[in-house]
């Protein structure tokens, strides 16, 4: 057995921002997360909102690649959620060799651990799992669920979304069983 073969992935509490798609299959061979992307450059309000809705309730870790448009965006995040962390990588660690790029998706399990631990990482322990079976207790998934999981999605500020959708999200922010409830008991007492 080599010492790839010792690498254990950790579990991190935090929502992690990455820059694309690529920085999210290398994060997860590292570590188990949430992970989202600001597809570059192109944050939106919308996506603004919601990672600043995420922080409130979960924290996040901005991690950019170590380049030029990895520093903007990291600014623009730092300006819109100051107490966020900052997980960095060294451009050792994060360069292709056969193209001389710099990027996130490059780095090591390892390098990427070592970061998320340096950005003081909460490990996550015991964190809630909500399943279609709490949607449709809720009435939230199911015939005529649209109308009630819209006005949930709107009372969260997290964006609407399907059923799905919706899932991901509440495991994502980790919102409250409790805080979910009580706006569904305020749902029919107005008969949502």
């Amino acid at each position: 057995m080599g010492a790839k073969d010792d690498f254990k992935k950790i579990d991190i509490a935090e929502l992690i921002i990455v820059e694309g798609k690529d920085d999210i299959s290398a994060l997860k061979k590292a570590v188990n997360a949430d992970i989202i992307i600001t597809n570059g450059l192109g944050l939106t309000k919308e996506r603004l909102a919601e990672i600043s809705q995420i922080a409130q309730s979960r924290g996040v870790i901005v991690f950019t690649d170590p380049d030029y448009p990895g520093g903007k965006i990291r600014n623009i995040l730092k300006k819109h959620l100051p107490d966020c962390k900052h997980a960095y990588i060294n451009k050792a660690e994060a360069i292709n060799p056969k193209t001389g790029k710099y990027g996130v998706e490059y780095a090591s399990p390892e390098a990427i651990v070592t970061a998320l631990k340096n950005a003081k990482a909460t490990i996550a322990q015991g964190e809630i799992k909500y399943t279609l079976n709490d949607l449709v207790k809720w009435r939230l998934a199911g015939a005529n669920s649209g109308k009630r999981r819209l006005a949930l999605c709107e009372h969260l500020h997290i964006g609407q979304a399907n059923a799905k959708g919706l899932i991901n999200k509440l495991n994502a922010y980790q919102i409250p069983p409790e805080e979910i409830e009580q706006f569904i008991k305020s749902c029919q007492e107005e008969e949502l």
